[in-house]
């Protein structure tokens, strides 16, 4: 059966952005034109959700794909969450109502995908960004979108966002498509193609800071980009004990295929028919290479290539784009599953001793306090949800220093609660352990990545609240 090819555009765009790369497809993947297809989706609608979108495609999939038949699709920004709430949803409900397991999509190409997050989401649900959308967008869907932006999409895409968390609870730590199956009709090869520049040379940086913000394509966060994350539940909910930590089985590959390649940013990636694209160590070896795998050992393969690549493009960065960042982003909720919207994480150094000693932590302990603080990012509409986002080789720099002090990275986290009779017991992880010979926390530390990190608190109530009493309706 012929390689058929699905293009997802990012928000605020539209399918007539990717004819270079659906003319790449077709002269270097031998791919025929009629068997190349494109969406057009309504990103700046004020009430349009990714549900919405992944219901829509699936019916059209359905509608217009033979049954059973798999594709290909290639996503560029916003896409990547397209075409992942579509699967998700797809395999949601065949779940729920017992139909038979299916996965319509054979591999997917990830171009600078908002995986988590574009810090340019909070700018666009504002007035200047509704303006632009309305005004300075050819692809703005005029009437009936007037003066919209796309305030739930935006808010999906902003970092740390709660729909963010849930898409990876169900395709990266649940789901098993993106997992090596004994059927491989049910396997979906995911690559990941991340810029390494932004627009700091361009003249709308200017104007709009994030557009050259480091760590970033100009867009989104170049670590947000990865989908090899990992992630762990810290439970605070034993007074008087050290916190527990678990880590979550990962429901995919060990090594999700992922290339940074400089001097391309958030828009040129895209760009088939430029010379940055053609390069050596630029994307169109590995696109070819990836259209090529049909199974889990040849996956593997080219994941390695896409390794070499990647080191290739860091050896030739200069300056701040050979930093590489890790990003945490933290879900806070109590052991009743409700959500914390008002906590506060506090950073410290320890390393047991008093006086003098202690004293002289104390000054390593407010500047990495200092530092990470300032780092976070809290979601605008849900704040028990947020990120932090710190460059690796800080990271590294500070398990250095921790271990020649033979000290530890404490983190402490306490909350406020809205109702009178509810408090939160204050607890504390220790992140980071200097004392120990080869260190203890070593695992939190992978560059371009995001670590999930889920916070539970202990949720106390008052005698007020309810209590109990004797045979003589006494209070015990």
């Amino acid at each position: 059966m012929a390689e058929k090819m699905l293009i997802i555009h990012g928000y605020s765009d539209s399918s007539m952005s990717f004819k270079s790369l659906r003319d790449f497809f077709v002269e270097h993947l031998k791919i025929d034109k009629k068997d190349v297809f494109h969406t057009d989706y309504a990103s700046m609608d004020d009430q349009a959700t990714f549900r919405d979108f992944a219901d829509k495609l699936d019916t059209d999939y359905s509608k217009h794909f033979d049954k059973g038949e798999r594709i290909n699709v290639a996503c560029h920004s916003t896409g990547a969450l397209v075409v992942r709430s579509w699967l998700a949803l797809r395999r949601q409900r065949q779940i729920e109502l017992g139909l038979k397991i299916d996965c319509p999509v054979k591999r997917i190409l990830f171009f600078a995908p908002a995986n988590f997050g574009s810090d340019l989401a909070s700018m666009g649900q504002s007035v200047l960004g509704r303006l632009r959308s309305t005004f300075f967008n050819p692809f703005s869907y005029k009437a009936e979108d007037f003066f919209e932006s796309g305030k739930i999409v935006l808010q999906a895409l902003e970092p740390a966002s709660p729909f963010q968390w849930e898409l990876s609870e169900m395709d990266l730590h649940g789901f098993d498509y993106f997992l090596n199956n004994e059927d491989e009709n049910l396997t979906c090869y995911p690559f990941v193609f991340a810029a390494g520049f932004d627009y700091a040379d361009k003249a709308e940086s200017f104007v709009v800071k994030a557009r050259k913000k480091p760590g970033t394509d100009g867009t989104v966060r170049i670590c947000g980009t990865n989908l090899n994350t990992r992630k762990c539940t810290i439970d605070f909910l034993s007074p008087g004990q050290p916190a527990k930590v678990k880590w979550h089985k990962e429901n995919k590959f060990n090594h999700i295929p992922f290339a940074v390649f400089h001097e391309m940013n958030h828009g040129s990636l895209i760009e088939a028919n430029k010379a940055p694209f053609k390069r050596r160590i630029g994307p169109k070896s590995l696109v070819k290479k990836a259209m090529s795998v049909n199974s889990s050992h040849e996956y593997s393969e080219v994941a390695e290539k896409f390794r070499e690549i990647n080191e290739k493009n860091y050896l030739k960065a200069e300056g701040r784009y050979k930093d590489k960042y890790q990003q945490f982003f933290f879900s806070a909720r109590d052991d009743v599953d409700r959500s914390v919207e008002d906590y506060y994480i506090h950073f410290y150094v320890d390393n047991g001793l008093t006086g003098d000693k202690k004293n002289e932590l104390s000054k390593l302990s407010h500047e990495i306090d200092d530092q990470l603080n300032k780092k976070y990012y809290k979601h605008s509409a849900d704040p028990s949800c947020r990120v932090l986002m710190l460059k690796l080789n800080s990271l590294s720099e500070m398990q250095a220093t921790l271990n020649q002090s033979k000290a530890r990275l404490i983190m402490e986290v306490s909350a406020a609660s809205p109702l009178p009779n509810i408090s939160y017991k204050t607890g504390t992880f220790v992140v980071y352990d200097g004392t120990k010979k080869d260190g203890e926390g070593t695992s939190f530390l992978y560059p371009n990545t995001t670590t999930l990190v889920d916070l539970i608190l202990n949720r106390q109530q008052t005698d007020k609240l309810i209590n109990l009493k004797d045979h003589n309706l006494k209070p015990l």
